[in-house]
């Protein structure tokens, strides 16, 4: 049962902490193979093509200005990692696991992110089309200045996840299942299903605007 946020205290926020990168070594794409666990590397304007990188554990790596074309990130690992101004039409991270990881200034057409887990990690400044999360686990999840055209929430369970300065198209909440979900810091546009919004924190602005919306959920007639 997704536990509601009482009036009185509010949501809780994520519990995070900023991601402390040591010295790294720059790093040559093609130097990775699938299942394999890389650590304290940095990759800078490089090209991962088409390559299949199922499996692979990066942990305390950086990524930046990377392009991940049609790399294939199924059940990758990314821990303590940065990944910075990515520019990637499809980002294919199905399963991938996201403990302690930050994704800054980057514009991703379409990320397949469906039964990822994503702990303790950061979104800022990110701008993505289509976010398919669909049957992920979300815990201490912050997104920050970020606009998606749509956002697929749909089955999605965890706990402290916050919106700060976002904008957001389509929301897709089918049996979204997250207790301290904080949207107050969200520019909504529509709900596809207005149930898995039980329990959430919204503002008295956004509830007004979203109010046809409700009403036509309840079967509400308003004349």
């Amino acid at each position: 049962m997704v536990a509601r946020a009482t009036a009185s205290h509010g949501p809780q926020g994520p519990k995070l902490r900023e991601v402390e990168l040591g010295h790294l070594t720059e790093a040559d794409a093609y130097d990775i193979d699938e299942d394999t666990t890389l650590e304290g590397l940095r990759w800078a304007d490089a090209s991962f093509g088409d390559r299949a990188l199922r499996g692979v554990a990066f942990v305390g790596c950086e990524f930046v200005n990377v392009a991940l074309g049609d790399a294939d990130l199924t059940a990758a690992r990314f821990g303590e990692s940065r990944l910075t101004r990515l520019n990637v039409p499809v980002l294919q991270t199905p399963d991938a696991s996201w403990v302690g990881a930050e994704i800054t200034a980057s514009r991703i057409g379409a990320w397949e992110a469906y039964g990822a887990n994503l702990r303790a990690t950061r979104l800022t400044e990110c701008k993505v089309t289509y976010a398919n999360l669909r049957g992920a686990t979300l815990t201490d999840v912050l997104l920050t200045g970020c606009t998606f055209d749509e956002l697929d929430l749909m089955d999605v369970k965890g706990a402290r996840v916050s919106f700060v300065d976002c904008t957001i198209g389509v929301l897709t909440a089918h049996r979204t299942q997250i207790s301290d979900l904080d949207l107050r810091g969200a520019s909504i546009g529509a709900v596809s299903g207005m149930d898995g919004l039980k329990g959430a924190t919204m503002s008295d602005t956004q509830v007004a605007l979203l109010a046809p919306q409700f009403a036509d959920h309840l079967g509400i007639v308003v004349q």
